[in-house]
């Protein structure tokens, strides 16, 4: 539901917001940052003042000022990245980035679908190793990066006990990780799907997977919407070759009724796809 907001931040000044959804008495309102918050209805009034972006220069002062203190930033039409990896790092997450955005806007207009460029900075938070990134974050032991649909935000970190031991994999695993994760960002902000609403796990996935293939030759690339996904590719195929033959023959069944993801989910939702 479109409209507009007075809400106050967490520091008690008046800021004009967008009001994403209205449930019973309280409204949930994204703020100039991107970020969505709940507030009970007596505590936002409507006005007629245009929604305005926070400002990336302001955005990124206040984030390294925060939680990020010390980090690096770069910034670009649509993502504001911040950092504390290598610039090598950087540099690759941000070609496969700035190259996916526009690329899924317009496989969506060629198929007719609603779509228009992100409202507000897409922030991206680069860890130099999984420690700093689990403890900033919170996120769970195994979860190497995700898009978090409040906040507006994608983490990921650098460095991985895979870098030692199969450094081709590492590099593999990143790629598609960096494309994935900035997929869910992406398919969020320019209207194909909605934040907070809840979709089957295999669409989510599956759309991401869908738009986020990479090639991992010399330019290390993002493919295009809709090219083959190599490493999903590579699972299905290990999968059914050690499939025994008194199999069930239910894995789409699981799949679409998963409420979690094995890896062979992903894959299978990405075929499904």
């Amino acid at each position: 539901m479109a409209g507009k907001a007075h809400p106050r931040d967490g520091e008690g000044k008046e800021l004009i917001g967008k009001i994403h959804v209205r449930v019973g008495e309280h409204v949930v309102v994204m703020m100039p940052d991107g970020q969505l918050v709940a507030r009970r209805g007596d505590e936002v009034r409507e006005v007629d003042g245009l929604f305005v972006p926070e400002d990336k220069d302001a955005l990124a002062k206040r984030l390294t000022d925060g939680a990020f203190k010390g980090f690096q930033t770069r910034q670009s039409k649509r993502y504001l990245y911040l950092y504390n990896t290598t610039e090598t790092f950087v540099v690759v997450a941000s070609r496969i980035l700035e190259t996916m955005a526009p690329g899924v806007m317009q496989y969506g207009e060629a198929q007719k679908i609603d779509v228009h460029e992100p409202e507000v900075p897409l922030v991206v938070v680069m860890f130099r190793d999984e420690k700093e990134y689990r403890r900033v974050t919170g996120a769970p032991e195994g979860m190497v990066a995700f898009y978090n649909a409040v906040d507006n935000r994608v983490a990921m970190y650098e460095n991985s006990r895979l870098a030692y031991d199969r450094p081709d994999l590492a590099v593999q695993q990143a790629l598609a990780t960096i494309a994935h994760e900035g997929a869910h960002q992406i398919l969020h902000n320019i209207g194909v799907q909605q934040r907070l609403s809840v979709c089957p796990m295999w669409i989510t996935e599956g759309l991401a997977e869908f738009f986020a293939p990479t090639s991992t030759d010399a330019r290390l690339r993002w493919k295009g919407a809709g090219q083959v996904n190599d490493m999903r590719m590579f699972e299905l195929e290990q999968y059914f070759k050690a499939r025994p033959a008194d199999s069930d023959g239910k894995l789409i069944e699981h799949t679409v009724s998963a409420a979690r993801l094995t890896s062979t989910g992903y894959a299978t939702s990405w075929a499904l796809t």
